[in-house]
């Protein structure tokens, strides 16, 4: 078809299967026709250095401290993450800004055949769009974020100067595996050959998967526990490297977030013969980071409101350490969004702590429904449908503390909420 109009390029993508609605339906783990794909374009990949960016929890974070500090240095950063939440042109960023429209219209309108010939799935055309307009832009370097998993990820064809894998926990079991150990191996297939890789603070059977395989391919493991990342109020980071306690000051709210710190700067001092960042960088990087849509964001200055995509049990319980630096967890409304295939009976025990609980179902396929969720929390009760019921409910928890949670794609509607009734 012809590609004349952003809206013609949404048109398009939308009729391709998405994660987000068909779950295993949209995935295709065959990194080959991939490669083919990108080797007709010019293998755009290949053009660039990159940081590759694999785990359960907090990838997205550390993606977005990395790209902050690596601009704030004076290089040209490609930041590629996923999912977008608002628009498709979020995923990809060349120093902090989304790619334009124009650009999304030229790829489709050079690539199409080849995406239908190469029956390429919604995440390869993502990523793949990625690697031509970091390229295009040239780059100094590119912060790559997995899409799921690691080994067979789309962004797997890349070889980059440096590997993160940021966390290990139980989440898509049916995908990657029903242990700690079968998932840290899916994770760990982004190591390379003679590539130094970070670890963040991993079990230990995850944590003995990921250096046995770094062995076999003679990686040098670069650990964050001595640097004792700790938060402590208001949004300060402290770390501790070469006998010297530093403090940086963020815009984060969570603890977990220390962790994040503590991975991009064991990172950039992992890579800094090619790219070299001072200490000041590092902390006026830090200070000006956008920390992405969804991160347990406030979502009004005139509200105690936050939305965090928090949908598996590793999320909610940091979650919930959140929580407990703005209130009481028992006295906070929860409302709750999530897909059916993320529930375990671990997370919603953890979501139980919660007793004001209110739970709306998305409108698609991968939702739960409510009668779901009423098995294990008893205590919920149905969000309204209607939208004056919705703006009177919302005004009723004004002077609350209300936490929108669980799924990503729970956060345009919550944003819709904030535009009509705030």
């Amino acid at each position: 078809m012809p590609f004349t109009t952003i809206e013609e390029v949404e048109r398009y993508l939308a009729g391709i299967p998405k994660f987000q609605s068909d779950h295993t339906k949209a995935a295709d783990f065959n990194l080959e026709k991939f490669r083919k794909f990108c080797a007709k374009i010019g293998n755009p990949q290949q053009q660039f250095p990159a940081i590759h960016v694999a785990g359960t929890n907090g990838k997205g974070s550390t993606c977005r401290i990395l790209a902050s500090v690596y601009k704030e240095a004076g290089y040209k950063v490609g930041l590629y993450t996923s999912p977008h939440i608002l628009r498709f042109n979020e995923r990809f960023e060349v120093d902090g800004a989304p790619i334009p429209d124009e650009a999304l219209i030229s790829f489709l309108q050079a690539h199409e055949q080849l995406i239908e010939m190469h029956h390429l799935t919604y995440f390869e055309i993502s990523t793949a769009i990625a690697f031509w307009w970091f390229s295009e832009s040239a780059i100094d370097l590119g912060i790559i974020e997995v899409g799921l998993g690691g080994r067979l990820d789309a962004t797997n064809i890349i070889k980059p100067e440096l590997s993160i894998i940021t966390s290990i926990a139980l989440d898509h079991t049916g995908i990657l595996g029903d242990s700690l150990s079968e998932i840290a191996r899916e994770k760990a297939g982004i190591i390379k050959k003679e590539r130094p890789v970070v670890i963040g603070k991993l079990p230990p059977a995850a944590r003995e998967t990921i250096r046995s395989v770094a062995e076999e391919r003679d990686a040098p493991v670069l650990d964050i526990d001595e640097l004792q990342p700790a938060f402590n109020a208001p949004s300060t980071v402290g770390l501790r490297a070469d006998d010297k306690e530093y403090s940086f000051k963020t815009p984060f709210k969570m603890p977990v977030q220390a962790l994040n710190v503590a991975l991009a700067w064991r990172a950039i001092h992992g890579l800094t013969h090619p790219f070299p960042v001072s200490i000041a960088q590092f902390r006026a990087g830090l200070a000006k980071i956008n920390v992405g849509y969804g991160r347990f964001e406030r979502l009004t200055s005139a509200h105690r409101w936050y939305f965090d995509g928090a949908h598996n049990l590793e999320a909610v319980k940091k979650l919930k350490e959140a929580v407990q630096y703005q209130g009481n967890i028992s006295e906070a409304v929860l409302i709750l969004s999530l897909m059916r295939d993320k529930i375990s009976p671990q997370m919603m025990d953890e979501f139980s702590e919660f007793k004001n609980i209110y739970y709306y179902t998305l409108n698609t396929e991968r939702a739960a429904p409510f009668g779901d969720i009423t098995k294990w929390l008893p205590q919920v009760t149905l969000f309204p449908i209607h939208k004056s019921q919705q703006g009177r409910l919302l005004k009723e928890l004004n002077s609350k503390l209300v936490i929108f949670a669980g799924s990503f794609y729970f956060y345009a509607t919550v944003r819709d909420w904030m535009k009509t009734f705030c």
